[in-house]
């Protein structure tokens, strides 16, 4: 029984530096009761969540005593109070359980799916078999306050309000709104293309989906009228000015600018990008190595006006940062491939990148990176600067995710960023 608890710890702990816990049923009380799952019964247990989300991993204790067996996991709506349609067609999995396993512990991650959770909906963790021949049992939590429901044949479905499998779904938060106003395309860049969808939408000639009206309504009063057609025009032909200047560190030696002081003065002339991270954060790390890669490749197709540079947040000092930048430290997988050539450096709080014209913009002292204050960072904004230093992109990396190895609605993302890039050269 040590054993199982000293799994449990271990294993939120590991999940704790990483994302949120987003729903949480407790520790085993033991392997030897629980519910039992099979051709004829199967399990499901509801959940809500109270922010928006991307699904990262699940624990869950299951054991079996056959030689084989096989379930079927799943991420379901919630359907009139039961388990309804997958959330997405990528939100089920097979999983072999292990005879030999002692703890019961079996892990899923689902980092490469970008399936995602919205705020104030309910759902279902529904576990079945995967045939007539596996059986298996969902080792009993010590909270007894979950609903879950019972199925005989996955269609019918009993609820009860009682103890419940054993396990945790984790999740990374989306903070902000994943698209920038009036980008009903879902691009990452606000243009005249936008405008004509959303004209055509008006005139009732091409109808915009449900997520792009959202980006649509732009001064947000519930309709998509000429108001919204005038605002997104105007705010297209605003002129925009240089983002503040600041200057920061290079604190990777293996960075062709190591110990010297970069930002967007130092790179005036060409496009320079900022991708703005936690340096101890499995996913912000995985992020930045996605984003090397990416200058790699723009080095590959001989585009070498572009720089990128992270920023690791003042909140964030304390953290490792061997894994961001892939020393010879970093025994992580995610750095196989040796040190990272990008730029990273340290934002602080002490001011000094707030005088003259970033007077007033930030203030030393006050627990937040000056940097950060400066642009009104969200964690992994990624801003890309055209030649002059205007902002011509801003992308927020938790829920776009940039991998390109990725499944689901995410695959898409490197190469719209790569676009994103090529486009501020010319502007």
């Amino acid at each position: 029984m040590k054993y199982i608890y000293l799994i449990l710890i271990i294993s939120n702990l590991v999940f704790a530096q990483t994302r949120s816990t987003i729903f949480n049923t407790g520790s085993p009380a033991d392997l030897q009761s629980g519910h039992l799952i099979s051709s004829n019964r199967s399990i499901a247990t509801r959940f809500t969540v109270q922010n928006n989300y991307v699904l990262e991993a699940m624990v869950f204790y299951i054991t079996t005593q056959l030689q084989e067996s096989d379930i079927v996991i799943s991420i379901r709506e919630d359907n009139n109070g039961i388990p309804g349609d997958l959330i997405s067609d990528l939100a089920i999995w097979n999983h072999t359980l292990d005879p030999l396993n002692a703890s019961g512990y079996n892990l899923i991650t689902t980092t490469n799916l970008c399936l995602y959770l919205d705020a104030g909906n309910a759902y279902w963790w529904r576990i079945d078999a995967a045939d007539e021949l596996s059986e298996s049992l969902w080792a009993y939590s010590s909270n007894t306050l979950n609903t879950y429901a019972i199925s005989s044949d996955q269609i019918i479905w009993e609820n009860y309000i009682g103890q419940v499998g054993a396990g945790a779904i984790y999740a990374e938060q989306i903070y902000e709104p994943p698209y920038n106003p009036g980008d009903v395309n879902f691009d990452f860049s606000v243009n005249v293309v936008d405008i004509v969808s959303i004209v055509s939408h008006v005139l009732g000639s091409s109808i915009l989906s449900s997520e792009s009206e959202f980006y649509a309504d732009l001064n947000s009063d519930g309709l998509i009228n000429v108001v919204d057609i005038v605002q997104l025009v105007s705010n297209i032909l605003e002129e925009q000015n240089a983002n503040p200047d600041f200057i920061a560190q290079d604190i990777n030696p293996a960075s062709q600018f190591y110990n010297q002081d970069i930002g967007p003065s130092f790179f005036n002339g060409q496009v320079s990008c900022y991708y703005f991270g936690k340096q101890g954060w499995g996913t912000c790390k995985a992020r930045f190595g996605v984003i090397n890669e990416l200058y790699n490749d723009l080095i590959n197709d001989g585009i070498t006006d572009v720089n990128i540079m992270g920023i690791n947040g003042f909140q964030y000092i304390d953290d490792s940062i061997d894994c961001m930048i892939c020393d010879e430290n970093c025994t992580s997988s995610t750095c196989v491939n040796g040190p990272r050539l990008l730029p990273w450096a340290q934002d602080y709080d002490d001011g000094i990148n707030c005088h003259n014209t970033n007077e007033g913009q930030c203030e030393q002292g006050d627990e937040n990176g000056d940097i950060w204050d400066l642009w009104d960072i969200s964690l992994r904004d990624f801003i890309i600067l055209d030649r002059n230093g205007v902002e011509f992109a801003r992308i927020n990396l938790t829920y776009n995710n940039p991998d390109p190895t990725e499944l689901g609605e995410c695959s898409d993302n490197y190469q719209k960023i790569k676009d994103l890039i090529l486009a501020a050269r010319s502007r």
